[in-house]
């Protein structure tokens, strides 16, 4: 039987725990791709919080070799991969949103260290430093919320670290401030029937109905 390895302070080690002649703890183990892994502390303690961690997060199925490595701009390109049904007009306007005001700096970080508070100050970045409008940023949301919820699905983050973040800066701006929303098809109907049958307005309801109908917009 083999003799158990021992710290220099008399310890037994664990299976995989080591300590080399600086004092420092490691813990070696492979991951699912073979590849070899080390985890560090100064001591046995919290080396073996670190095991830990990583025995719960391999329980959970949460993925902290993929979350380690994928960043943003990974996840984003993989989800929109997926959106088979997106109409064509949608899609660019994703892509474009995303390609100008996230993928070159945010879309950067892995999504693994991404948190609420760090969603929130690149919304603010975007509303104060770039002078988007509420409106904008709200579209970016639109496909940055999803992109994350992806990333919870397949099992690389424990949450969408956008949860919130948009109704926050709502209620600072004001109920509502700055973001439109589009009619809902019962609101469409109840104009169109008003302006048709209006003595006043009737005479522009073939303009609503091209306008709605089309998504046109009226420029200067």
């Amino acid at each position: 039987m083999a003799k158990a390895r021992k710290d220099n302070r008399g310890r037994a080690l664990r299976k995989g725990e080591s300590q080399r002649t600086d004092n420092t703890y490691v813990y070696t183990y492979t991951d699912p791709f073979k590849k070899r892994r080390f985890v560090y502390a100064r001591d046995l303690q919290t080396l073996r919080e670190k095991e830990a961690d990583l025995i719960k997060n391999q329980l959970d199925g949460l993925d902290v070799y993929v979350a380690g490595s994928a960043t943003l701009n990974y996840v984003f390109d993989r989800y929109m991969s997926t959106k088979y049904d997106l109409r064509r007009t949608t899609r660019s306007n994703y892509i474009y949103m995303y390609d100008h005001f996230v993928r070159e700096g945010f879309g950067q970080r892995k999504i693994g260290e991404i948190k609420y508070s760090d969603v929130m100050y690149f919304y603010y970045y975007l509303l104060n430093e770039k002078d988007l409008q509420a409106n904008t940023v709200d579209t970016i949301h639109t496909v940055l919320h999803p992109t994350f919820q992806l990333a919870v699905r397949d099992g690389i983050i424990r949450m969408n670290p956008s949860d919130g973040v948009m109704a926050d800066i709502k209620r600072k701006a004001g109920k509502n401030k700055g973001i439109r929303h589009a009619l809902t098809i019962e609101q469409q109907r109840a104009f169109m029937n008003y302006t048709a049958n209006n003595p006043v307005f009737y005479h522009w309801h073939p303009l609503f109905t091209v306008l709605l109908g089309t998504g046109c917009r009226i420029g200067k």
